[in-house]
């Protein structure tokens, strides 16, 4: 699954919140007029409105993963946070690269890599999981044990058993 992202310079109005099912957890979404702000992982007590069309494009999406969804997301980062996050998205569905080699890629340093994957504002959407350390895993949202290396081991493993 990947994902066509049109970046968005601003959003307004109502924030609407929008609980999404995925192999690895419930991904919530923030959205103002069709726009996501902010994407997090939800623990199952949470309560949010669930989107039935925006859960069905993502459920074909990880049946489907030559298929693309297209997104707008709001611009953050800076511009070298933007470079990562595209060089991100390029990784395939199933396939990982270290820090190094993405940083070797893109002319930066593995720990500047790290920080941009850790300050991610939309997991799974831009596919930060996708990077593990030359040693292990590495860390996920700014992490290196507990729940959320647990939702980054079940995506990766989602992925590569639905590789094609």
């Amino acid at each position: 699954m990947s994902f066509e992202i049109q970046w968005m310079e601003a959003c307004y109005g109502a924030v609407e919140v929008i609980k999404i099912s995925t192999p690895a957890g419930q991904l919530v979404l923030h959205c103002q007029q069709g726009i996501i702000c902010k994407a997090d992982w939800a623990s199952d007590d949470d309560l949010y409105t669930q989107d039935p069309d925006l859960q069905e494009q993502f459920n074909q999406n990880w049946l489907n993963t030559d298929k693309h969804i297209n997104i707008k997301l709001l611009k953050q980062g800076s511009a070298y946070r933007h470079k990562v996050w595209a060089a991100l998205g390029n990784i395939p569905f199933g396939e990982t690269m270290t820090y190094s080699a993405l940083a070797k890629k893109i002319d930066s340093s593995a720990r500047a890599v790290g920080n941009a994957c850790r300050d991610n504002p939309y997991p799974v959407i831009i596919p930060c999981h996708r990077v593990v350390s030359v040693s292990g895993m590495g860390g996920y949202c700014g992490q290196t044990q507990g729940d959320f290396m647990a939702i980054k081991n079940k995506l990766l493993t989602y992925e590569a058993t639905h590789k094609k």
